[in-house]
């Protein structure tokens, strides 16, 4: 009996922009990540949940939908890497899918943010009921090895230091801030991904023969310590914030490369200032407050 496949596609997206004002915590940010069916799709029929892994400094950052609508809304500061699980109702392998979600926020003075990317997810001799969940949902059954689908990858965005920490439908102009703790991109806390007879094709890097998932690579280096408290932290991070003159502002992406401890995209640039070591801090201290 030929090998049967089923191919079914995912529209994972994100809106952001500015506040009028700030909230009293300091976010400049509304934003919302959503994950739905292609053209209309009711992927409710093969799909248990969909947990949304958002940065540690946000409460309860653990976010899971059972039920359409799948989106997170909330409000924040700054960019990060928000990991999406799609859980399945298979009784097989694959129960679930994880993907990387790239969750950028505009600039100040720049327009909002609204990007979509597509996934295709391919199926390998799904089981019967499970085929029939696919198909309800809009998938594609075809005979044969499954075909490679590539995604169209989302449009840049221009960006020239981006802080970390964001949430939903959108506004405009207010200065940027950083949240309480200051954590920047890559949130911890979220669970691994699993192997299944499932592949995932997107601009990210794939995930293996057995089928995980696509994740962008984020180039992250080597994590330090230091011993600055959050009050320290908030303060420092409040004067960063408050720097509009585009040489200091350089002045400051500087300090932070000699470290080697940012991540460096087409459209950002990003750091934590929990991970940067006590010399550093003092640096960019001194740079910012120049009399003491």
């Amino acid at each position: 009996m030929a090998a049967q496949s089923v191919q079914i596609k995912l529209v994972l997206g994100h809106s952001a922009q500015w506040r009028k004002r700030p909230t009293q915590e300091g976010f400049t940010h509304d934003w919302t990540v959503v994950v739905r069916g292609e053209d209309g799709q009711e992927i409710k029929h093969f799909v248990e949940k969909v947990v949304f892994h958002l940065h540690e400094s946000f409460p309860k950052p653990k976010r899971v939908y059972k039920e359409p609508p799948y989106h997170v809304s909330e409000s924040g500061y700054g960019s990060f890497m928000l990991p999406v699980e799609v859980h399945f109702r298979n009784k097989d392998e694959p129960k679930k899918v994880r993907f990387e979600y790239d969750l950028l926020l505009p600039n100040l003075n720049d327009p909002p943010i609204s990007q979509i990317r597509s996934e295709c997810l391919t199926f390998q001799n799904p089981s019967e009921e499970f085929r029939q969940k696919l198909v309800d949902s809009g998938g594609v059954v075809s005979g044969g090895p499954p075909a490679v689908v590539e995604k169209k990858p989302p449009p840049s965005q221009p960006a020239f230091l981006q802080k970390k920490r964001s949430g939903e439908e959108l506004e405009s102009n207010a200065p940027k801030k950083r949240r309480k703790d200051k954590p920047k991109k890559k949130p911890a806390g979220s669970s691994s991904s699993e192997s299944s007879d499932v592949d995932s094709s997107s601009e990210s890097e794939s995930g293996g023969d057995d089928g995980v998932v696509a994740t962008k690579k984020s180039g992250g280096k080597k994590q330090t310590s230091n011993t600055w408290n959050t009050f320290e932290l908030k303060r420092l991070h409040k004067r960063l914030n408050s720097l509009q003159d585009p040489t200091q502002l350089q002045e400051i992406v500087n300090i932070i490369e000699q470290t080697g401890l940012y991540n460096l995209t087409a459209s950002t640039f990003d750091f934590d200032l929990c991970k940067l070591d006590n010399d550093t801090l003092d640096k960019l201290r001194k740079f910012v407050e120049p009399t003491s």
